[in-house]
C-alpha cells in the first residue's frame, strides 16, 4: 500500500513539474486587454458610440416598424400563395441604425430576408432562389414619437454580404 502511495506522489510531483516548465505560448491564444486599440483595418478606432435610443424609444420603434411592415407582409404572403417568387418577411431579421446629427436622431431599419418561390395551394415554403432583400425604413424622432422619412424601399443584398453574415 505503501508502494502505491509513493507512485501517486512521483506522478503528482511529475504533472506539477510539467506545469511549471511547459512553454507557456504553446498553443495560447492571445486575449488583448484593450479591444479597440486602433490602426489596422482602416475603420474608424475607439469603442462603438453609445446607442442613443433608450429601452422605451427601441421598443416604441420596434412596434412602428411592425405596423409600417403589415402590409408588406401581407403583400409578400398572397405572393407565395399564388406560387409567385415571395419574400419572407414572416422571417426576417430586424437590424437598425442610428444617428445622431445635431438635436436629431434618426433611424434606419432593415428588415433582411430570404427570398423563396412559393408552390400553389400549399402552405410550404417552397424552395429557395438563394437571393436575400432588405426592406428599409427611414424613421426620425419628433419628441417621443417616431416619423417616417419617405416611402419604405427594397433593395437587394450583394452575395458577399450574405457570406459574411451567415459566417457570423
Amino acid at each position: 500500500m505503501t508502494r502505491n502511495w509513493t507512485w501517486l506522489a512521483v506522478i503528482a510531483a511529475l504533472l506539477a513539474l510539467a506545469t511549471i516548465t511547459a512553454p507557456r505560448s504553446a498553443g495560447a491564444i492571445e486575449v488583448k486587454k484593450k479591444l479597440y486599440s486602433g490602426g489596422g483595418g482602416g475603420g474608424a478606432s475607439g469603442p462603438a458610440p453609445k446607442n442613443p435610443l433608450t429601452p422605451a424609444l427601441q421598443q416604441k420603434l420596434i412596434d412602428v416598424v411592425s405596423d409600417e411592415s403589415y402590409k408588406f407582409v401581407s403583400a409578400e404572403s398572397e405572393k407565395k400563395s399564388d406560387g409567385e417568387v415571395y419574400i419572407d418577411l414572416e422571417a426576417a431579421k430586424m437590424k437598425y441604425l442610428p444617428s445622431v446629427a445635431g438635436d436629431k436622431t434618426n433611424v434606419t431599419c432593415k428588415l433582411e430576408a430570404a427570398e423563396y418561390k412559393g408552390k400553389k395551394g400549399t402552405i410550404s415554403k417552397g424552395s429557395a432562389t438563394g437571393k436575400r432583400k432588405v426592406l428599409v425604413f427611414k424613421y426620425q424622432l419628433d419628441g417621443q414619437k417616431w416619423v417616417e422619412q419617405g416611402e419604405p424601399a427594397w433593395e437587394d443584398v450583394k452575395s458577399d454580404e450574405t457570406k459574411t453574415a451567415k459566417g457570423k
